[in-house]
């Protein structure tokens, strides 16, 4: 884990070949910001960011660590990359 003061920085493979940079930066008691730089092939496509609130610290941490294990996070990932397929 990679910290800077109460940020957490740290990378994680999303799916297949795309990969983000992630960085969870509180902004008051149980407020969270979680940016995601996308990067798909080593390559930037993108950025996100989600308002984590009602969360404390090591809820907001779990989530963005397992990203991938959270089916709305991951269908808004999918939606912004490649837009609505049904």
């Amino acid at each position: 884990m990679d910290t800077v003061g109460d940020n957490l920085d740290l990378i994680t493979a999303l799916e297949g070949r795309l990969k983000a940079a992630v960085n969870l930066s509180p902004r008051g008691e149980q407020r969270w910001v979680m940016t995601l730089r996308l990067l798909y092939d080593g390559h930037p496509a993108g950025n996100l960011s989600f308002n984590l609130d009602g969360y404390d610290a090591g809820e907001a941490e779990a989530l963005a660590r397992n990203i991938p294990h959270h089916p709305g996070l991951m269908r808004e990932i999918d939606e912004y990359l490649w837009g609505e397929s049904d």
